[in-house]
């Protein structure tokens, strides 16, 4: 079979990139496993493309004046139609076979209709509706489908980007998981995040009523999350709820690599900052760090500082510090 010489075709790729509008628009959809694997491949193979609008305009192609191209004209350069073919190869999307066609099937149909995409539109300064991919076929060995300019454009707007492991929907128990690390990226800068519980579900637009209460979100929800990240992600999280708030810390799991170890719980990062601010505040040696250290990892962060905040001399420092803190906790 000749293929076309404008013909996407999904890479062997250890990440992809999600583009910030398009993460946005992933976690309002709902999407199912099949449908994660489509995409994934899909942006596997504009993967290069993606590349060319992270770096400085000064390494997009220029014209012979020298003036840097515009995104509409550099993307006029690869794409001279209104509609992109693809092609995905049924072994990339459904390896050893394990998926029934009747799924895929279901997939490329729903992918389809025109309610799943919502693009602006600025000739009425509103909203279309658009099917993310266009006249879906297959075969034995591939699946064939078109995307709309628009939304190649959509997925190219690399102002802000995010890299996901393209064997996450592969390897994850249930399609929130994908959903959830993209949400958890937005704050991957952040030591921990904090969301009050329905604040929480509204960033990941899960409706209140569908989870009858907390402790089933986090059952249904965040343990069958966090156990996937935990066994096939590079990044995961903890997380614990006290007063109406979530606290989310994200780390680097043991499949991260070349990465230092993040804090795995509030515990460990209240730790950390207290006494990263003690070693400052009170001019403490390396052997007074780890005897504090040691402290608050015997008996916890809140027994600990329950004893000793507030109720020692502003203006002792170093030993003499450390001593304090002894006849404290003897007391």
């Amino acid at each position: 079979m000749d293929i076309p010489k404008n013909t996407f075709i999904a890479q062997n790729r250890k990440k992809v990139l999600f583009s910030s509008d398009f993460k946005d628009f992933f976690l309002l959809q709902q999407t199912s496993l099949i449908e994660q694997r489509i995409v994934i491949n899909i942006l596997s193979a504009i993967k290069d493309e993606q590349s060319l609008f992270i770096s400085a305009k000064s390494q997009v192609p220029n014209i012979s004046n020298n003036k840097n191209l515009s995104f509409d004209e550099y993307f006029e350069g690869y794409a001279n139609q209104g509609e992109i073919e693809f092609i995905l190869p049924l072994d990339k999307l459904n390896p050893n076979r394990k998926m029934k066609n009747s799924v895929i099937k279901t997939a490329l149909v729903n992918m389809s209709n025109i309610n799943w995409f919502t693009l602006k539109d600025e000739s009425i300064d509103g909203f279309m509706a658009v099917p993310f991919i266009i006249c879906p076929k297959w075969n034995k060995k591939n699946l064939f489908f078109k995307i709309d300019k628009a939304v190649i454009k959509f997925l190219l707007n690399m102002a802000q980007y995010y890299q996901i492991r393209s064997d996450l929907p592969y390897t994850a128990s249930t399609p929130n998981t994908l959903k959830f690390l993209l949400w958890l990226m937005k704050h991957k800068g952040q030591e921990a995040v904090k969301k009050e519980y329905y604040q929480l579900l509204n960033e990941l637009f899960i409706n209140k009523n569908k989870y009858e209460n907390r402790s089933k979100f986090e059952r249904d929800f965040l343990k069958i999350v966090k156990a996937d990240l935990d066994a096939c992600n590079d990044l995961s999280f903890n997380y614990s709820y006290l007063k109406g708030v979530y606290y989310i810390v994200i780390y680097f799991t043991k499949n991260s690599v070349g990465k230092l170890e993040n804090f795995k719980s509030i515990e460990e990062l209240r730790i950390y900052r207290s006494i990263k601010y003690l070693q400052r505040k009170r001019n403490l040696k390396d052997n007074h760090i780890r005897f504090l250290k040691q402290l608050y990892l015997s008996s916890g962060y809140e027994i600990i500082s329950s004893k000793i905040k507030c109720k020692i001399d502003k203006n002792l420092e170093g030993e003499d510090y450390i001593k304090a803190i002894f006849s404290e906790l003897n007391k």
